[in-house]
């Protein structure tokens, strides 16, 4: 989707956080020098952790973090999505609620007593809810992938995630490969955007940015078979949740 700002406007755009470690919005402050930068091109009108709030009805991009965990959050997300041309999910728990980094593939709620007199658990991401326009993927997310999205959105141009896998981009930095080494890495399955981030420092790809669209999870666990790796059970969760969806 692309949009389009009045002449000579900054486009108004708002950072939310939902159920979430924060570590997303920690991203996007490390960016440092490159994040003011990016503050002299947009009017941040409604940022918590920046400590930003200002009176507005309409919003160009909304960045979400985190996932929905409470009927109050589920309220939130859909008056924000109300208010905006393009909304933007932020990391694993917005994307998925979670699930590539948590690996709770069966579960989709527990009965438990929690704070406040609440007696479900749960973790949806924020597009079983309202419409999402562009995911950046990832716990946390890439901060120099946020940068090109933000470059892309101020200049009109549509953002394109990667089409590599992590496996493909890990070649491409020429590391060595960790299934070699006899490593359950998930590389091969996971969506790219991260530059192999994992693996480049000799740790398996958990798969946290979800599944790549060429994803061959039986290909995967025949691999680590033939190759006496054991096959991680969140790997034969994940194969029963892609069965299910078909």
């Amino acid at each position: 989707m692309k949009m389009s700002y009045e002449r000579n406007t900054k486009p108004k755009v708002g950072i939310f956080t939902l159920s979430s470690c924060e570590g997303c919005i920690v991203q996007i402050l490390n960016l440092e020098e490159t994040l003011l930068e990016i503050l002299e091109h947009i009017d941040l009108v409604d940022c918590r952790v920046l400590g930003v709030k200002h009176v507005y009805d309409k919003l160009d991009i909304a960045f979400v973090e985190g996932c929905v965990m409470s009927k109050e959050e589920e309220e939130e997300i859909k008056k924000i999505r109300e208010k905006t041309k393009i909304l933007v999910a932020l990391g694993d728990c917005a994307c998925s609620g979670g699930k590539f980094m948590m690996k709770d593939f069966e579960i989709s709620e527990l009965r438990v007593s929690l704070p406040g007199g609440r007696e479900v658990f749960r973790a949806d991401p924020i597009d079983k809810f309202v419409k999402v326009n562009y995911y950046l993927r990832g716990c946390p997310i890439n901060r120099e992938e946020f940068v090109e999205l933000v470059k892309d959105l101020l200049l009109l141009r549509l953002f394109k995630e990667s089409p590599l896998s992590v496996c493909s981009e890990c070649i491409l930095r020429e590391q060595e490969c960790l299934i070699d080494q006899g490593y359950p890495c998930l590389g091969p399955i996971t969506r790219g955007g991260c530059n192999a981030v994992c693996p480049y420092n000799n740790k398996i790809c958990y798969g946290c940015r979800g599944l790549s669209e060429d994803a061959n999870i039986d290909s995967l666990i025949n691999i680590f078979k033939r190759r006496g790796i054991p096959v991680p059970p969140y790997l034969l969760s994940l194969k029963k949740l892609v069965i299910s969806k078909r």
